[in-house]
C-alpha cells in the first residue's frame, strides 16, 4: 500500500512521467453525519474556445469528500484553461503545491512555449477519494485525451499530434495527493500516473 505520507514526502517526477504503478488503498469513511452534496452525473466545464472538460461524478460523495476530490476536478479544468487561454488564465496554480506546483507549471509552459493551445473534449471518471490521513488525502481518478487534439494559437490542429493524445497512452490512471491548509483548502501537492500496460490503467479503458 502507498501511505498518504508517503506521497507527500517523495519527490515527484512531472506529469508526463506516467511510471507510477499505485497499489490499492482503503478509502476514507465519511465523516459522521455527513450528506453527500455532490449529485452524481456528468458536468460538463468551458476550458477555452472549442474546449471542454467533462467530469463524471461518482454516487456517495460526502461534503468532506466532495472538497477533496473538487481540488482535483478543479485543478484539472484550470490547467487546460491556461493552455486554452494560451497562458494567460494561470488560476491552476492556486490549486497546487510544492512539486506539484512545478510540474503544473512545467506542462503549461510547454504549450506556451511551443505557441500550441488545444481543442476537444478532456475527460475524468472514476473519482474517488482513495485514502484519508489527517490533513493529507489521495485521488485516484481515470483521465482519457484522446479526445483533445493539440492546435496551433489560430486554433487549427498541428500535423503531428503527440502520442499522449492517442490510444493507448490517451487514458492513463492518474493519483494526486493532497494536502488541507491552515485555511481549510485542500490543495494538491504530488502527481503519479499509471499508463498502459499498466493493470490500473487498463482497467480505465472503456
Amino acid at each position: 500500500m502507498v501511505s498518504i505520507c508517503a506521497l507527500l514526502a517523495a519527490c515527484g517526477g512531472s506529469p508526463q512521467e506516467r511510471d507510477f504503478t499505485p497499489a490499492g488503498a482503503v478509502a476514507g469513511q465519511p465523516s459522521s453525519g455527513a450528506g453527500a452534496v455532490k449529485p452524481p452525473g456528468a458536468e460538463t466545464v468551458a476550458a477555452g474556445p472549442g474546449l471542454k472538460v467533462e467530469t463524471e461524478w461518482p454516487d456517495g460523495l460526502n461534503a468532506s469528500h466532495t472538497a477533496i476530490v473538487k481540488a482535483f476536478t478543479d485543478y484539472y479544468a484550470g490547467r487546460w484553461r491556461a493552455v486554452g487561454s494560451l497562458g494567460k488564465d494561470k488560476s491552476y496554480l492556486g490549486g497546487v503545491e510544492d512539486a506539484a506546483a512545478r510540474d503544473a507549471y512545467k506542462w503549461v509552459r510547454g504549450f506556451v512555449a511551443g505557441k500550441w493551445s488545444a481543442r476537444g473534449v478532456a475527460k475524468l471518471y472514476a473519482l474517488r477519494v482513495a485514502s484519508v490521513d489527517g490533513h493529507g488525502a489521495q485521488i485516484d481518478a481515470c483521465v482519457d485525451e484522446s479526445g483533445v487534439r493539440v492546435t496551433d494559437r489560430s486554433g487549427t490542429p498541428v500535423p503531428a499530434q503527440p502520442a499522449w493524445t492517442k490510444p493507448p497512452r490517451s487514458t492513463y490512471f492518474q493519483v494526486a495527493a493532497v494536502r488541507q491548509g491552515d485555511d481549510g483548502t485542500w490543495r494538491i501537492m504530488l502527481f503519479r500516473h499509471a499508463s498502459y500496460p499498466d493493470e490500473r490503467a487498463k482497467e480505465c479503458v472503456r
